[in-house]
């Protein structure tokens, strides 16, 4: 029996938006950052900042020094975070209502590969109903600051051990074949999500099984 439900949050509960991200970095004069992204994952430098092993400053930094150099003493830190930003859309307040209702049946927690830059544009899109981001779930998981990332089987254990749980009563979201698969080596119960579906809809029929 599932008593516990855990959401992946970008591709999941927020919409990626790859080509606004790759347009919006262009335009700061950084031509390659789309190389740095896939469909589910982040890698190279842009892995080490997900994980927490560099700080944003020195990730800005980094980025600074992939700018055009005609460019680069005009580029603002927000310049930067505003391009991470468009990554990342708002959240329908139909997933929104989705969490609230089964977070009075369930235990719902959250478990993302993100970094700060991404959580300081998500955390706003919670803000619904006199709530905000924190109470949406019990505990979240992040990869940044657990020092762990998706598909390791680590971060799976750590979370199941930080919020006491048992990975065969557990249902996790994700929309990565990658993430999911990892899981259900676990003997996690799984969703792989796809942009074309109805998020509650498939939660629903998936819980009805």
């Amino acid at each position: 029996m599932i008593k516990n439900i855990v959401f992946d949050l970008g591709g999941v509960l927020v919409g990626l938006n790859r080509k606004a991200c790759t347009d919006a970095f262009s335009s700061i004069g950084f031509d390659g950052f789309g190389e740095l992204l896939n469909d589910y994952i982040q890698g190279g430098f842009f892995l080490k900042y997900e994980l927490g092993e560099v700080s944003t400053e020195t990730f800005r930094e980094w980025i600074r020094d992939h700018i055009k150099p005609e460019l680069r003493e005009d580029i603002k830190n927000s310049d930067i975070d505003r391009a991470m930003g468009a990554f990342l859309e708002k959240i329908p307040d139909t997933k929104l209502d989705l969490l609230l209702e089964l977070r009075s049946h369930y235990r719902i927690f959250l478990l993302s590969n993100t970094n700060p830059i991404a959580m300081e544009v998500v955390k706003p899109y919670f803000k619904y109903k006199n709530l905000q981001f924190e109470d949406f779930f019990e505990q979240r998981f992040l990869s940044f600051e657990m020092g762990l990332a998706k598909p390791d089987r680590e971060i799976f254990l750590t979370m199941a051990k930080m919020a006491n749980i048992k990975l065969s009563e557990t249902l996790f979201i994700d929309d990565s074949s990658i993430n999911i698969n990892a899981a259900e080596t676990l003997g996690i119960e799984t969703l792989l999500f796809k942009d074309e579906m109805n998020l509650e809809i498939e939660v629903k029929k998936r819980l009805s099984e």
